[in-house]
């Protein structure tokens, strides 16, 4: 996760303004699970509590997560989302915030089990985290119900970032427990 920071660091040195297409540029194939993780966490916080967020969230999630699993190289966004920018000055404040739990993550984070951070297990994640997504609607009726898949969503993407298989076993079995979770809601 240090490569990413450092990654967004440099651009951020570079230009005056950065935009979302200069950050998909830069990290290519890397760009598909921050992209998700952000959007995860963003779903699970109070804001995934306003009616409409967590679905339009979750379709977001399904259109990248969705890239991933057909073997896209990098994220496909429509022109007016990929020309948006933030000030530069903005973006290093947030790398500065993001250097000690970017370390914490790499001291945490292993080479295990190389098998599920390959080309083949990247795209079965990415349809693991579309299936978590088409479960996000109805949850929405349920207050702060769509959390849960959520929250796996952010622990797969989280495994992708740091590349270790544990991890993406981890969020397999989150993502289990929430498919679970939301069958056993929507049926009773």
């Amino acid at each position: 996760m240090g490569d990413i920071v450092a990654g967004l660091e440099d651009i951020a040195r570079s230009n005056d303004q950065i935009s979302v297409r200069a950050v998909i540029d830069e990290f290519g194939s890397r760009s598909f699970a921050p992209f998700m993780l952000i959007l995860a966490l963003i779903g699970a916080l109070p804001t995934g509590g306003i009616p409409g967020v967590p679905t339009t969230i979750a379709v977001i999630i399904a259109l990248v997560a969705g890239q991933l699993a057909f073997g896209r190289d990098s994220i496909w966004v429509p022109g007016f989302i990929a020309d948006r920018s933030v000030p530069a000055d903005k973006l290093s404040g947030a790398t500065d915030k993001l250097e000690s739990v970017a370390s914490i993550l790499d001291g945490l984070a292993k080479e295990r089990m190389q098998w599920l951070t390959g080309d083949i297990a990247l795209r079965l994640v990415g349809a693991v985290i579309v299936l978590l997504c088409c479960f996000i609607p109805p949850l929405e009726l349920l207050p702060f119900a769509a959390v849960v898949p959520f929250a796996a969503i952010a622990v797969l993407s989280l495994a992708l970032i740091v590349r270790d298989g544990l991890a993406v076993l981890i969020g397999g079995a989150a993502a289990l427990g929430a498919v679970a979770m939301g069958v056993y809601w929507l049926i009773v």
